[in-house]
């Protein structure tokens, strides 16, 4: 028994001995210039992934460091990737920002965890992907995004651009929640699959960006709806024209009452003031206070203010929407004042048959000024007007 209780001492010591061997090591890896030079080199950023890394301008330099060593070896599906010597809370921002800016990373699931061996410091990523997969889902992923791109009318033109790759994911994805491996949460579930979340929705946005030139990134944070519910929510920041804007293809992408797929614009570049009415918590403090690139500035169907004055521009505008096949035509206000006349002037007042009887006039195609269908939306004040035809 004491031969027993002397060896189990003696194995305490020895373990004791060697966590502070351990401890002693780390310290002088710490103090070592190898360390400090991971704290004070300028990590610049790595050629891979988006060419755009916005959350990777927010870490310090050894995160920075982490970072680009996981960016570099993780489209290997690598077991680990020894990285600097950093502590949970780094690596949960290092992950975070890997995972924000690179929308190419859909193999990638939220786990990453850190390990010691000897004096080096391991980070272990899930994966969702099995890695004799991983090839055929990526060229499957690039193949519909390069089938995008290769569509577009105007590819020097942002704006136009924006548009065409805002309408191709509203018309080809359905909003579903049901994740198995976190598809929905990625830019394969979204453009493959056609269902996603709005983490789906905004990588697939980025991803195209990205391929089309148009600096953009992810924003997080909360979104209430109309009834008051607010939940976590994922929208994108959109470079064009040389201003950023907020753009969020989930909220343009509703369903209505008949469970029909409708498209509106009512956050196709809109600025923090507009945004904010539903949007809160932004991870990321992008600058937008432009409306020039607005959907609604840009097509005319902006009103800041409304009276009978304005008429005549809601029935050209109808009449150029219907010329060009659109018969769901939506108007923003830019005030709760405006948008209560408009609604109360042409929707509880009548004056509605007047201006499509004026619309009817200005063009070739036959406007019914009998009915006329249309959605409200106080939040955002949008008024939209669905006409009929004869």
């Amino acid at each position: 028994m004491k031969k027993f209780i002397s060896f189990l001492l003696k194995a305490a010591f020895t373990l004791a001995l060697c966590a502070v061997i351990l401890a002693v090591g780390l310290s002088a890896f710490r103090s070592s210039d190898y360390y400090k030079w991971y704290q004070t080199e300028a990590a610049e950023t790595a050629d891979f992934g988006s060419p755009h890394k916005f959350y990777f301008k927010k870490l310090n330099n050894i995160e920075k460091h982490a970072y680009n060593e996981i960016l570099t070896q993780i489209y290997t599906m690598p077991e680990s990737v020894e990285i600097p010597a950093i502590d949970a809370k780094q690596l949960d921002r290092v992950f975070s920002a890997l995972l924000y800016d690179n929308p190419d990373l859909f193999f990638v699931g939220r786990k990453c965890t850190l390990s010691s061996y000897m004096l080096k410091t391991l980070c272990s990523v899930e994966y969702i992907v099995e890695k004799e997969e991983y090839e055929s889902f990526r060229s499957e992923l690039m193949s519909k995004a390069e089938s995008v791109i290769s569509s577009l009318t105007k590819p020097d033109d942002e704006w136009q651009t924006e548009l065409e790759i805002h309408d191709y994911i509203i018309e080809n994805c359905r909003y579903e929640l049901d994740e198995p491996k976190l598809v929905r949460s990625s830019a394969y579930g979204a453009l493959v699959e056609g269902r996603a979340a709005c983490e789906g929705y905004s990588k697939a946005a980025k991803l195209l960006f990205d391929m089309a030139g148009i600096e953009s990134a992810l924003v997080s944070g909360d979104a209430t709806d109309s009834d008051g519910s607010r939940s976590a929510h994922m929208w994108n920041a959109v470079k064009i024209n040389g201003d950023f804007y907020y753009l969020d293809c989930t909220w343009d992408d509703p369903v209505n009452e008949e469970k029909k797929d409708i498209k509106i614009y009512s956050y196709f570049n809109v600025n923090h003031k507009m945004i904010s009415e539903t949007h809160s918590d932004f991870s990321y403090p992008f600058i937008c206070t432009a409306t020039a690139e607005n959907y609604y500035v840009k097509t005319g169907s902006f009103f800041e203010k409304y009276d009978r004055s304005q008429e005549n521009a809601v029935a050209e505008l109808i009449a150029k929407e219907i010329d060009s096949g659109n018969w769901e035509i939506q108007l923003r206000f830019g005030s709760k004042k405006a948008y209560k006349k408009a609604v109360e002037d042409l929707i509880d007042n009548g004056r509605i048959y007047s201006v499509l009887s004026e619309a009817d006039e200005k063009t070739n195609k036959r406007i019914s000024l009998k009915s006329i269908g249309y959605y409200k939306d106080p939040g955002q004040l949008m008024l939209t007007l669905i006409p009929e035809s004869k």
